[in-house]
């Protein structure tokens, strides 16, 4: 697995957390991921999957990161996201925009639905109605945070699952 480049850019995702996404990502050729930032997991992804990953984000940054853009330009993420994906194995396909909006002109099912955006109930439960259906019968649908002080995270995935697992903070749910 490769994560040397995913290691190099900023986020907060582990070492340990990237080698599991590289991992799962090694057995797909289509992943959606939910939340890039500045593409840290993006990264794992692409750069061990074997055909495409398809980012979705607004880039505008959560409620919780707004200070550390203030004076920035409005398109600071994006572009260093973009920046951060150049020469990778995979196909990356930026998707700007609201991710339950997105979800639903969504043209295919894939692999691998990773969700890192929002981390209060109301929008996780949002993402995984909205993204489950697009994941293959077999496919993982999984997510990052699953872990205190994320309890919307938590609760959601809870709620929504009767079989599931973790590994650190990613939670994951193969569709049957």
């Amino acid at each position: 697995m490769d994560i040397k480049r995913a290691l190099k850019i900023d986020g907060w995702m582990t070492e340990k957390e990237l080698d599991w996404l590289a991992l799962a990502a090694s057995q797909c050729e289509s992943i959606i991921e939910v939340g890039s930032w500045l593409g840290r997991s993006t990264r794992a992804l692409a750069d061990n999957c074997n055909g495409v990953v398809m980012a979705v984000d607004t880039w505008e940054g959560s409620k919780e990161h707004q200070e550390e853009l203030t004076g920035k330009d409005k398109n600071y993420l994006y572009d260093k996201f973009l920046e951060n994906m150049k020469d990778t194995k995979a196909l990356v396909y930026p998707y700007r925009g609201l991710s339950v909006e997105v979800a639903k002109n969504f043209p295919k099912q894939v692999d691998m639905v990773f969700l890192d955006a929002s981390h209060d109930y109301d929008n996780v439960i949002a993402d995984i109605n909205a993204w489950l259906p697009l994941v293959k019968q077999g496919g993982i649908l999984c997510g990052h945070d699953y872990a205190a002080p994320w309890w919307g995270v938590i609760k959601a995935v809870t709620e929504s699952f009767k079989k599931w697992g973790y590994f650190e903070s990613i939670w994951g749910y193969i569709k049957e």
